[in-house]
């Protein structure tokens, strides 16, 4: 209970404040309705309100602690008289409302909006820029395993975080179509539009991941990035450009490249041989020969399971069967790298990188280009390793293989929990016909025979 006043006075001085013994109180009158300035020493410090009636009944606001020696804290009395005759001018200008319970629902406001500022603060520390966007796509990319993520990464590198490093502090629900077309422009402009389509493809799937990525629930507390869009969508594709990829490689050009590609300046055993197997598996795709382990291959079911990562499927198993020209290839690999995990490892614990690969294809142009030249000829058309699958697909219509064991023999769309757990071993006899067809068409190619068919067949 607040002790009776031990003095009332008009103004206070520092000595009366300082002098009041424990439980006693000392004021300091406001003038006439305005209330007063209160000291009060209750358990040692003096602490300081302002004190006016409601009624009856005196009314204790605390201003604070009073200051009594310049190394103590605490405010000045100048400073609590300050405060209490803005509190006198506030309590005025309110009325009738009760100061007090006004300064109550202002404390609370205040607090409330200071909360609501650091959840907004909060939400804008945790808004993904571009960049984090780029990077957590390319993460899940390695977790999908997916192929082509070292691609997409240098990719990003070169189009985006080198010439256009503002772009990644951006928030990526910020960017806009006008920023695609920065990134893409570049491109356009020196013709490489194939690699633009490409660039621009991958951009739209990270914003496709980043959208989905907000409301996953094993990603809570990563940054987020509140996408109401994609703005690639509005961004042109160059259509005309990827048509254009249709090389399909001649019986010669074919013959040539599987019989001399060991000749290759700087290609190896293990590198001619892939481009041999590519050739021999009725064009499998590179990078799932590249993974294999010597425990993949069964020689005595005479049959590989290759890893697939290509597609939505995400990873699964494709067994494809084992001809004598393939194991023939694996015995010159067996006595070149038989002490590694796989056929097309480098060392103990890494595969070649499918880089490499692409560069066998560069010095094998570069050699006809130079035989072409020395012999007076035309400069010879271009070809990828991309180009060997398309080629093998074209040989296998030849063979006589149905478009849908084709399609089983290269892995092309095979997907789904069916699939994934029942396809594996199910097809594998009609695989086996299908190569059987496809070995006969490619000994035709590759020995220059001749094999005439019956006249009913066409």
């Amino acid at each position: 209970m607040l002790a009776s006043p031990q003095k009332r006075t008009t103004v206070l001085t520092d000595a009366e404040i300082r002098s009041l013994t424990e439980g006693k109180t000392v004021t300091e009158s406001l003038g006439r309705g305005n209330g007063a300035l209160l000291f009060w020493r209750a358990t040692g410090v003096v602490q300081s309100y302002y004190r006016y009636y409601k009624g009856n009944n005196p009314t204790l606001i605390l201003i604070g602690r009073y200051r009594e020696k310049r190394s103590t804290g605490g405010f000045s009395l100048l400073d609590c008289r300050e405060k209490a005759h803005e509190w006198a001018r506030l309590k005025r200008s309110i009325a009738p409302r009760d100061l007090k319970e006004y300064l109550q629902l202002q404390s609370e406001k205040l607090a409330a909006e200071q909360k609501e500022a650091i959840r907004k603060a909060e939400e804008e520390a945790s808004r993904g820029t571009l960049g984090d966007l780029l990077n957590s796509y390319i993460d899940q990319m390695r977790i999908d395993g997916k192929v082509s993520v070292n691609e997409t990464w240098r990719s990003f590198q070169t189009n985006i975080t080198k010439p256009l490093p503002h772009l990644l502090e951006k928030r990526a629900k910020d960017i806009t179509p006008d920023d695609i077309v920065d990134i893409l422009a570049p491109l356009a402009d020196r013709g490489a539009n194939v690699q633009m389509n490409r660039v621009r493809a991958s951009l739209h799937a990270a914003f496709v991941y980043g959208a989905h990525a907000d409301y996953d629930p094993t990603r809570r507390g990563y940054k987020r990035y509140y996408l109401t869009g994609n703005p690639v969508s509005l961004t042109r594709k160059d259509t005309s450009a990827e048509n254009a990829i249709d090389r399909i490689l001649s019986d010669d050009e074919l013959q040539e490249l599987y019989l001399n590609v060991h000749k290759t300046y700087k290609v190896g055993i293990v590198l001619s041989s892939l481009v041999k197997m590519m050739v021999a598996t009725a064009g499998q795709r590179p990078q799932a020969l590249i993974r294999t382990l010597w425990k993949d291959y069964d020689f005595k079911r005479r049959c590989v399971s290759l890893v697939e990562r290509k597609g939505k499927g995400g990873v699964r198993k494709h067994v494809i069967p084992l001809t004598a020209r393939q194991i023939r290839i694996l015995r010159v690999l067996q006595a070149h790298n038989g002490d590694l995990p796989g056929p097309f490892y480098s060392s103990p614990d890494k595969e070649i990188r499918l880089d490499t690969l692409k560069n066998v294809f560069i010095r094998w142009h570069e050699d006809r280009v130079e035989k072409s030249r020395r012999a007076g000829l035309p400069e010879p058309e271009k070809f990828t390793a991309r180009d060997i699958r398309r080629t093998a697909n074209y040989l296998l219509t030849d063979a006589g293989v149905r478009p849908e064991d084709s399609n089983l023999l290269q892995s092309h769309g095979q997907t789904g929990i069916v699939k994934k757990h029942y396809d594996r071993h199910h097809h594998l006899p009609a695989k086996r016909a299908a190569i059987r067809l496809y070995e006969k068409e490619l000994s035709r190619l590759l020995t220059g025979r001749k094999i005439y068919r019956d006249i009913r067949e066409y």
